[in-house]
């Protein structure tokens, strides 16, 4: 299918490495000029090497306002415009369930709603001039309850999807469409579940069997297959949605 994306200029946050890696590399297969996002220069350096066709970078951490006033300001003198906005940025590492703390709390909502709050908010009078897209990664965490998953995970993963659907009436006003998708378990390099799955093979094993309708991880690619789609001209009657990708997993 042809999704219309040649030189679409897409942000994609979060993207040194996991799944918002692979999103970066899809959209640049399809044809959009990619501008690469995280806070560690060395491996966004590396990422846009390892990459075949020339991708930009920027330094920013999205967890700050100001940073990210000046993240989209420097997209639009180097391009003069945004068409795709993809939030990827978030954090499942907390404390237990019952071992919550103040700072736990604070730091779950800036990695996993403000993250994408943040920039959304400087980006929408440049969107709404492209009649732009917008596509939050968020977790089947903020869907259901999940045994063992952290509790300000959950809830800030979960106000994340309520935003989406709230903003979109607003944020369709100006022209601008906003979907999330809920991935499950997503196995790459440095993910929680590549960890578990080197501590305990035989207890994630089962996990899957007995939960998991598929009996198997997703890749970034399953996700990163959907994302593109959702940011493409080709859902322009989709916003306001949750696609949960997950193998099966909640029901």
């Amino acid at each position: 299918m042809e999704l219309e994306l040649k030189n679409k200029i897409a942000l994609v946050t979060g993207s040194s490495r996991g799944i918002g890696k692979e999103i970066a590399s899809t959209l640049l297969d399809e044809g959009c000029k990619i501008i690469l996002n995280g806070r560690d220069k060395k491996s966004l350096e590396k990422i846009s090497k390892s990459f075949n066709h020339p991708t930009k970078f920027i330094v920013a951490d999205v967890t700050k306002p100001v940073e990210c006033q000046k993240l989209i300001k420097k997209i639009i003198q180097l391009y003069g415009r945004l068409d795709i906005l993809v939030c990827n940025v978030g954090d499942g590492k907390s404390l237990p369930p019952g071992k919550e703390t103040i700072n736990e709390w604070k730091k779950m909502f800036e990695a996993n709603l403000q993250s994408a709050t943040n920039v959304i908010e400087s980006s929408k009078k440049e969107l709404s001039k492209t009649k732009g897209s917008i596509l939050c990664i968020s977790s089947i965490a903020g869907i259901t309850f999940l045994e063992g998953a952290p509790i300000p995970y959950s809830v800030s993963k979960s106000a994340l999807n309520t935003y989406v659907k709230c903003s979109s009436r607003p944020l369709g006003e100006k022209n601008i469409r906003i979907n999330a998708i809920a991935p499950g378990n997503i196995l790459f390099d440095g993910s929680i579940w590549k960890k578990k799955l080197k501590k305990n093979p035989s207890l994630v094993k089962k996990l899957l069997k007995n939960e998991v309708s598929l009996h198997r991880f997703g890749t970034p690619k399953d996700i990163a297959n959907l994302a593109v789609f959702l940011s493409s001209p080709k859902s322009s009657f989709i916003t306001g949605s949750i696609y949960v990708v997950d193998g099966g997993q909640i029901r």
